[in-house]
């Protein structure tokens, strides 16, 4: 039985093989004759080994075209394989470009939101500490004004309370509100709202 691997025999081989027999043959039974015939067996040979020479370097010729045509497809084979891969990381490298171009674009986005986001944050830290400031004045107006009406208030309930003579030329005893601060509309509701 032949091995699977095994390499088929080219005619041309074949032909080379037989002429080489079918010479040796004729110049080994020439070999056997008269003198003349012995000449003539070994013309044969001569021939026979030229002609075998001939065809093998033929062969060889073929051969070498033929591997160098095999050499020559894979190649072109190699080429287009390479071809096609490099048109497809191409495109891969594009589509992670423009995948990292929109990622920079929502980072720049993100950013400029943070920024304006911790802008306003700051702008109402300040506005707080300036309302919690008002409302801490605020607070001690009413504070002040409120012990101002607690005493006011203790005077009012005194004077009720203890009569007095009227004197002649004494005025009458007002509040003194002196020293009480205005208190603007848009305080008040600030105050109301406190």
């Amino acid at each position: 039985m032949a091995a699977k691997n095994q390499t088929q025999t080219s005619p041309a081989r074949r032909r080379t093989f037989i002429l080489l027999c079918v010479g040796s043959v004729l110049a080994v039974g020439c070999a056997f004759g008269p003198e003349w015939l012995v000449r003539v067996g070994l013309g044969v040979a001569l021939l026979t080994a030229v002609a075998s020479v001939w065809m093998t370097w033929r062969e060889m010729d073929r051969m070498v075209l033929q591997h160098m045509g095999e050499l020559k497809a894979l190649r072109d084979e190699a080429r287009e394989a390479a071809h096609a891969h490099h048109v497809e990381m191409m495109a891969t490298i594009a589509r992670f470009t423009k995948r990292q171009e929109a990622y920079q674009a929502q980072i720049a986005e993100a950013t400029a939101e943070i920024e304006r986001l911790t802008a306003d944050v700051a702008a109402v830290s300040l506005d707080a500490e300036a309302k919690q400031t008002r409302i801490s004045a605020l607070n001690k107006i009413v504070s002040d004004l409120e012990k101002q009406l607690s005493a006011a208030e203790d005077e009012v309930v005194l004077a009720q309370h203890v009569m007095s003579l009227p004197r002649r030329g004494a005025g009458r005893r007002t509040l003194d509100v002196s020293n009480i601060p205005l208190v603007y509309p848009s305080e008040a509701g600030a105050l109301r709202q406190a």
